[in-house]
């Protein structure tokens, strides 16, 4: 009973395991593989951004993949061919996708860079807003210094 078990778990396994898997039809409008990079470069940056400004969109009323979409002339349906042939090139994929993260990376860079060039300038024009505060103090001594000696002159007189 056992055996007949096994042998039927085994015939089963075989029979699935030899299913032929349909290849996946090239879409009949394919995005070079450019294209697909700077596509998904954007949507990585869309679902970014949706975090920190999902208010700023949806008082807006701005659907950030719309944009995109309109942006490299594409619609849904072609993006969604596109994608789904492309994640069967799984080596191509790969690819494409090692370019998003590398260009998600340089923006990253390119942004800190940035923000910390704009830091300096902050740390400068505080100095610079410190030492007007502190020379506008020293302007107001000396005017009072020069009154309180004006009338201490006329005092004298």
């Amino acid at each position: 009973m056992i055996k007949k078990r096994h042998i039927c778990f085994v015939v089963i396994l075989v029979a699935l395991a030899c299913q032929s898997i349909d290849k996946i039809e090239q879409p009949k409008i394919l995005l070079g593989e450019d294209q697909m990079v700077e596509v998904l470069t954007d949507i990585a940056f869309v679902k970014a951004a949706k975090g920190s400004y999902k208010r700023f969109l949806e008082e807006n009323k701005m659907n950030p993949e719309t944009y995109i979409l309109q942006k490299h002339n594409i619609d849904s349906i072609v993006f969604e061919e596109n994608n789904i042939w492309y994640s069967g090139q799984l080596d191509t994929y790969e690819k494409i996708f090692t370019r998003v993260k590398a260009n998600l990376e340089e923006s990253k860079n390119k942004y800190e860079k940035i923000r910390k060039e704009e830091d300096s300038i902050k740390k400068i024009q505080d100095s610079i807003n410190k030492v007007k505060d502190t020379l506008t103090d020293k302007k107001e001594l000396l005017k009072d210094d020069e009154s309180m000696h004006q009338e201490l002159m006329q005092l004298d007189h």
